[in-house]
């Protein structure tokens, strides 16, 4: 989106909403204020990979585009900057919307850019990065070398991401500027005339800067001790120091004390010294580090500005800690420890989760103090009602500050914290809201072991932590949410593109028992540890049909146990309960009674106890609301029950399979009538003097089974033998009826006529054309004939006529093989029936072989007809001397593939004589 602006310059035209100077100035601000990337970098490759996109960045738009994160990306592209118009990314930023662009090539929005022109991108989708305050700084795009066709969960995936960007991007900018509030707490401590000093406790030494050397009126120079250091302390004040850091040492608490320093010439000073011991987990007390300055003139003035200071820089301190909050439950210790320069004790947060629930997280003193009394808490806090039983609720639902410096005000205000005072000792109590831009959060209640009246500083330092406290709380929130997204994105993707997997499988084959077992394989581990089909045979009973274990090593035990555990089971399984109702059903625990009334058999049980099912969810297979099969998927131990999402992703895999499956059984009946009907219009050949004949028929490996491929044999009134061969246009049931009657004419009219291949196919073509069969046909007519003469000279002569339809091989006697592809080849059949035909012949010899095909036996996705044909010559050369049924077969075996999408039909006659 874009703020309001003016409709055009003053000349008219439309203004670009990229030349914003506020808008680029507010993009110049996230740049300046951007700290490491790594996080952005996480949310380029989560894009990239969530997308199926090699190549992910995120860039800012100041009066460039600026690439400050991605992925996948060239070695000098993070950093570069480059004039808007030659980057993609000033389409969704000018837009202000989604940009997706299956193909940069072919979209004229993008076919002329560099990246494009003379670059790898060939697809592009981009989102802008809106900003709080309704800029476009920037854009999240993902890239692909190769068109790819954005889906809509892959837009929705982008946009949610550029949101974290966007968050992550602020998130830096406020950081920043916490840097720089450190940077003037500094300055401040300078301006405020303050000394700084680190006493070393292992090795004594003592090191001042050149102020706190100043104050104590230690040499400018030199190496210190701790000795050379109480020296300059008045006499009468030494053992209050000694007192007070070995009392700081000993608690690893806080040093503080004000004592006279003995300066050069006799002059006294009083200097207030504040430190803090730092600890080692191994050495103890290793420190004590702290500041020192002057109250001499006005000590009750001095002592009251200390205090400030030292309060600013608790808080300074207790910001930079919160940055580093990765949870929820530590912000109580730390809005704790921001309290105790106040004095407080304990401390507690309650904040609203995502589902706006209030709860409660105690700081780890309190929490400890409670659970030895015998109260169980939940480690992801103490949900409360939104009542005014209690301060924390009250002013989390309120948003009033509620202050009570004693007991007796504490419980006459909130009679529910009598057991809070007599539990943990609480004297004075303060509530404070935690505000998120005006919307109250949470709260922040803090308790103190002695009656305190807080004035007016004390409030304003308790609000400025109380609004640190509630912009983390906003943050964890946002982190978790955003997290949150992520990991629900991401399981939606992967159960999209499970669903796509099975969709695949499903439709890549015809065969039931191919599809199950892909099925169950692809359901583990995805949807559970181990899965099996099961489908009812037409008495009811089940049977097993498919089974997959996530380990290779139980999945053969598994295959043979189920069968006994089919046949074992009760109507009280899952899969039984799935085929009556025709619903999921789900098991979230599985006890052993479930499975004692599941399996009767104690046998069978105890093998199935030894996989350790914990839950389980069965789907049916529906088709047009009948239940084939049922789809069952256990979880082992250490897997959790199936979520609801996992539920409606099995039963959306049930439906997907049970349609597959009936599809599947549709097609095997119509495949068995089919290749049926279609068999029996293809007769034996005849018996004939003088030559063999051999016939084959191959059904394509997928589709109706049925086409219009045919061949013919018989002999005729005069005693010549009729060879025919032929293709109709098509592969379904049309073709196949098509063939029929095209067949029944051929035969009747070149068994009427007795006449030449020629004229036999010129009245078959008249004939389609005069009954209205709108088909189109290649054929092929062959007589066998044989005078007198030819008798005597050995010779039998095949003549033939050739309409549109492969060219016949000749294989002679001594093994050579040739086309008998005399030009040209006329016209196929259904288009003109007044085109002239000729006939041709060729003398045949004793061991000469003629070879009459369809096309599908050279043609086919990897080779054209060419190739094909010139396969087929290679493969018959030298077989003459093989048996005219093996040839047939060696032919089929050789030149016919499994997965051949057309039929076959081969027609060979062999001169004998």
């Amino acid at each position: 989106m874009w703020p309001s602006s003016p409709a055009g310059d003053v000349d008219g035209a439309p203004s670009d909403p990229l030349a914003d100077p506020q808008r680029i100035s507010a993009s110049r601000r996230l740049l300046t204020d951007l700290g490491p990337v790594d996080s952005l970098d996480r949310v380029a490759r989560l894009a990239a990979r969530a997308v199926g996109a090699p190549w992910a960045q995120i860039g800012l738009l100041t009066d460039a585009h600026v690439v400050i994160a991605g992925h996948g990306l060239p070695a000098g592209i993070v950093g570069s900057a480059t004039p808007w118009e030659s980057s993609l990314s000033v389409l969704p930023a000018r837009s202000g919307r989604t940009v997706a662009v299956p193909s940069t090539t072919r979209d004229p929005r993008t076919a002329g850019r560099d990246s494009v022109r003379n670059g790898p991108v060939a697809a592009y989708l981009g989102t802008p990065l809106t900003s709080s305050d309704g800029y476009v700084v920037g854009v999240l795009g993902v890239t692909s070398g190769v068109p790819h066709g954005w889906s809509p969960q892959d837009v929705e995936v982008v946009e949610e991401l550029g949101a974290s960007v966007v968050t992550e991007l602020e998130l830096a900018a406020a950081n920043a500027a916490l840097g720089r509030s450190l940077t003037r707490l500094d300055m401040a401590l300078r301006a405020g005339d303050v000394g700084a000093w680190d006493v070393d406790l292992l090795t004594g030494g003592v090191t001042a800067d050149d102020r706190c050397r100043m104050l104590l009126g230690l040499p400018a120079e030199g190496d210190l001790d701790r000795a050379a250091v109480l020296a300059t302390v008045h006499p009468d004040d030494r053992p209050g120091v000694r007192q007070a850091l070995a009392a700081a040492v000993a608690g690893g608490g806080d040093y503080r004390t004000e004592a006279r320093s003995l300066c050069p010439g006799g002059r006294v000073r009083w200097v207030a010294s504040r430190g803090r011991v730092v600890m080692d987990p191994d050495q103890g007390p290793v420190r004590v580090v702290g500041t020192v300055s002057d109250v001499t003139d006005a000590r009750e003035l001095a002592a009251a500005r200390m205090a400030g200071l030292q309060r600013t820089a608790h808080i300074a301190e207790v910001a930079g800690s919160l940055a580093g909050v990765v949870t929820v439950a530590e912000l109580s210790d730390v809005a704790l420890r921001g309290a105790r320069v106040l004095g407080a004790t304990s401390g507690a947060v309650a904040g609203r989760d995502p589902d706006g629930r209030l709860r409660l997280h105690l700081s780890s003193q309190l929490h400890d103090r409670v659970v030895r009394h015998g109260v169980e808490l939940a480690r992801d806090g103490l949900v409360l009602e939104l009542d005014d039983r209690m301060p924390a609720q009250y002013t989390a639902r309120t948003g009033e500050t509620v202050l009570l410096p004693t007991a007796e005000a504490a419980v006459a205000r909130f009679p529910g914290l009598v057991q809070a005072v007599e539990l943990a000792g609480v004297q004075a109590l303060a509530s404070l809201p935690l505000r998120v831009e005006g919307r109250t959060v949470g709260s922040l209640t803090l308790t103190w072991a002695e009656e305190r009246s807080l004035h007016a500083d004390d409030v304003a330092l308790l609000e400025v932590l109380a609004a640190q406290l509630a912009l983390t709380w906003s943050r964890l929130q946002a982190d978790a949410a955003r997290e949150a997204a992520v990991q629900e994105t991401t399981a939606t993707a992967e159960r999209l593109r499970l669903l796509a997997d099975v969709g695949r499988v499903l439709s890549g084959t015809l065969d039931i028992a191919e599809q199950l077992n892909e099925l169950t394989r692809l359901v583990v581990p995805a949807l559970g540890d181990w899965s099996w089909v099961v489908l009812p045979d037409a008495s009811g009973r089940l049977r097993e049909v498919a089974s997959a274990h996530r380990d290779p090593g139980w999945a053969a035990e598994l295959r043979a146990l189920l069968p006994r555990l089919v046949s074992a089971a009760s109507g009280h399984t899952g899969t039984r309960t799935v085929l009556t109702t025709g619903r999921p059903f789900v098991r979230s625990q599985i006890t052993g009674e479930d499975l004692a009334r599941a399996v009767p058999d104690p046998v069978a049980r105890a093998a199935f106890d030894r996989f350790r099912p914990s839950s389980s969810v069965t789907v049916p297979l529906l088709a047009r609301g009948q239940v084939l099969g049922a789809l069952a998927l256990f979880a082992g131990p250490g897997r959790p029950p199936h979520t609801a999402e996992e539920v409606e992703a099995a039963a959306e895999i049930g439906r997907r399979a049970g349609i597959a499956l009936h599809h599947a059984r549709l097609f095997d009946q119509q495949r068995q009538l089919t290749e049926a009907l279609q068999r029996s219009m293809l007769t034996a050949p005849p018996e004939v003097d003088g030559a063999s004949i051999e016939v084959r028929y191959v059904p394509a490996a997928s589709g109706a089974e049925i086409g219009g491929d045919w061949y013919d044999a018989f002999v005729q009134p005069g005693g010549a033998t009729s060879l025919a061969i032929g293709d109709v246009a098509g592969h379904d049931n049309r073709a196949a009826a098509a063939m029929g009657q095209v067949r029944s004419l051929l035969r009747g009219i070149a068994y009427c006529s007795d006449s030449s291949p020629a004229r036999v196919l010129t009245g078959l073509d008249a004939a389609m054309h005069g009954l209205a069969l709108p088909v189109l046909v290649t054929a092929l007519v062959a007589r066998l004939e044989q005078v007198e003469q030819d008798r005597v000279q050995g010779i039998t002569r095949l003549r033939w006529s050739n309409a549109g339809h492969p060219a016949p091989v000749l294989l002679t006697a001594d093994g050579t093989a040739r086309l008998l592809d005399l030009p040209p080849v006329t016209l196929l059949l259904g288009v003109d029936p007044s085109v002239p035909r000729r006939d041709d012949v060729v003398a045949l010899r004793a061991g000469d072989t003629v070879l009459l095909y369809t096309d599908g036996l050279i043609e086919r996705r990897d080779r054209d007809l060419d190739a094909g044909t010139a396969e087929l010559l290679r493969v018959l050369a030298g077989m003459s001397e093989v048996p005219l049924a093996q040839l047939c077969d060696r032919v089929l075996e050789r030149m016919f593939l499994p997965d051949a999408e057309d039929d076959v039909a081969l027609l060979a006659v062999r001169i004998t004589g």
